[in-house]
């Protein structure tokens, strides 16, 4: 397949990703705050998780980068916070994704697992900076409960077409688990 579809085609999926996760707040916020807590969609790091079992380890980083630049700009206003997670969960992603075989229920478990760690983590960075006043268990009872349990359904709706799509694009013996 053409070089430039292997970088276009993610970088696509992973915009149409940044934008629906604001769509979804935006259009249904009455929704996403539930009784169990509120909703955090985070349907581009579910992306990117299954792409990097896929892309070549420099392609996933610059991807990984770009997006994380990208959704601080549209989303936060701080930059680097979603920079520096993005980069770090993929990164960790990659040592271990040779441990791993692709398939839906791989991706439900890592995404249980990076969703907890990026929350906590712009939780920790929120709380450092003063710009939220959320306590932990105000945090666990409130948001990650609820966050986690749409993004594993998330991923168990959009992960095999995402991952059908990149195999597509990314052709079996074309893959690179190697630096």
């Amino acid at each position: 397949m053409s070089q430039w579809k292997k970088i276009l085609y993610p970088l696509l999926m992973l915009l149409i990703a940044l934008i629906l996760d604001g769509v979804f707040v935006a259009q249904l916020k009455g929704l996403f705050d539930t009784n169990i807590g509120m909703i955090i969609p985070h349907l581009t790091l579910l992306v990117l998780l299954i792409l990097t079992f896929y892309l070549s380890f420099r392609h996933i980083i610059i991807l990984s980068l770009l997006m994380g630049f990208v959704y601080d700009s549209y989303y936060t206003g701080y930059l680097g916070i979603y920079m520096a997670i993005f980069t770090v969960i993929v990164y960790v992603l990659l040592q271990f994704r040779n441990f791993f075989q692709p398939n839906l229920i791989i991706y439900l478990l890592l995404s249980i697992i990076v969703v907890t760690t990026l929350e906590f983590f712009v939780f920790g960075v929120y709380r450092a900076i003063n710009i939220t006043s959320m306590s932990t268990q105000e945090f666990l009872l409130e948001r990650l409960g609820a966050t986690l349990l749409f993004n594993g359904l998330a991923t168990l709706i959009i992960g095999y077409p995402i991952d059908k799509i990149t195999q597509s694009i990314v052709q079996k013996d074309e893959i690179s688990f190697k630096k």
